[in-house]
């Protein structure tokens, strides 16, 4: 005896009339797909946060190491002692760069300012720079390498070009330095007024952290 055949239950009348109950209800159904879709998410994104953290971790690892070379530390707290004096003048002698005239204190009408610097023994190839500042401000750096044996003296100069100019008033510092290392400071000042007398140079405490810029060392050749 055959069976009754089985109606399909018709939709509801909320089925027909909301899409929203249609989709939700879609969802519903595949709720484990979803589940593992939201597990294979987290979990990529944890492996990826470990990674990055390692990276992050070996490069602070390296730079640590690098900033504490000892070489580095040992080279830059050694002086030198090449340059065993310095001396602003106004009139040297042009052959030696011995000072004549030895000042500290200049006009703003001088034509010329002269840093004397006596050296003990420098070896061929040795850098001597300096940075000059105006009232704390950096105005002017210079560099030069030794090319002959036995040197004992050498000397900078800054000129007035302009026959009417006239060069800015104020103090100036001048640090110098043997292969990018701090070896003699020496301040002097330019004034307005007229200067009749001269002297020679005052002791001045050596700042031992007081070093030559790396950008101004990439520049000195």
């Amino acid at each position: 005896m055959d069976k009754p055949e089985e109606k399909e239950t018709p939709p509801s009348q909320l089925e027909k009339k909301s899409p929203f109950f249609r989709r939700l209800k879609s969802a519903l159904q595949n709720k484990f797909y979803l589940i593992f879709l939201a597990v294979l998410i987290i979990t990529s994104a944890a492996l990826v946060l470990r990674t990055y953290q390692q990276q992050i971790q070996q490069k602070t690892t390296r730079a640590t190491t690098t900033s504490t070379n000892p070489q580095k530390l040992v080279r830059r707290s050694k002086i030198p002692n090449i340059i065993t004096k310095a001396t602003t003048a106004k009139t040297i002698d042009v052959k030696t760069g011995k000072v004549v005239l030895a000042a500290r204190i200049f006009s703003v009408d001088d034509r010329t300012i002269y840093l004397s610097l006596d050296l003990n023994k420098p070896d061929l190839n040795t850098r001597i720079d300096y940075i000059r500042y105006l009232n704390g401000r950096y105005i002017d750096h210079g560099s030069v390498k030794i090319t002959k044996p036995s040197t004992q003296n050498l000397a900078f100069e800054w000129t007035i070009n302009k026959p009417s100019g006239s060069r800015p008033e104020g103090k100036y510092k001048i640090a110098t330095y043997t292969n990018g290392i701090l070896e003699k400071r020496v301040n002097y000042t330019v004034t307005k007024n007229k200067i009749s007398a001269s002297s020679t140079e005052d002791p001045i405490a050596l700042d031992l952290d007081y070093y030559l810029a790396p950008k101004l060392l990439s520049q000195a050749y």
